[in-house]
C-alpha cells in the first residue's frame, strides 16, 4: 500500500513539473534538477541592464550552464568555470 502512495506521489510530482514548463517544453532554472548541466535556450527580460550583466557573466543563449543547488528565491549556478547565485528574478530569466 506505501509503494502505491509513493508511486502515486512520485507521478504527482512530475505532472506538476510539466506543468512549470511553457508551450514549447521551456523551463526557467528554478524548474531544473540540481547536478544538470543544461543549454541555454534564451534570455527572457525587457532589462537592458539585466542582459547585460548576464551576458558578462558568460550566459547566453547556446552556453551550457550547470545548476549546483537551489532554493526557494535562488540558484547557484557554474557558468564558464564561475560560480554564481542567482536570485529569483534571474533564474526566471534564464530559459533553459
Amino acid at each position: 500500500m506505501e509503494l502505491a502512495y509513493a508511486m502515486n506521489a512520485n507521478a504527482a510530482d512530475a505532472v506538476a513539473k510539466e506543468d512549470s514548463h511553457d508551450a514549447a517544453g521551456n523551463m526557467t532554472l528554478l524548474d531544473a534538477e540540481p547536478g544538470q548541466t543544461y543549454i541555454i535556450k534564451e534570455i527572457n527580460t525587457d532589462d537592458d541592464d539585466m542582459n547585460l550583466f548576464l551576458f558578462r557573466l558568460g550566459c547566453y543563449q547556446g552556453e551550457p550552464i550547470t545548476l549546483i543547488s537551489k532554493k526557494k528565491k535562488s540558484c547557484i549556478v557554474v557558468i564558464k568555470d564561475g560560480r554564481y547565485n542567482l536570485d529569483k528574478m534571474l533564474s526566471e530569466a534564464i530559459i533553459i
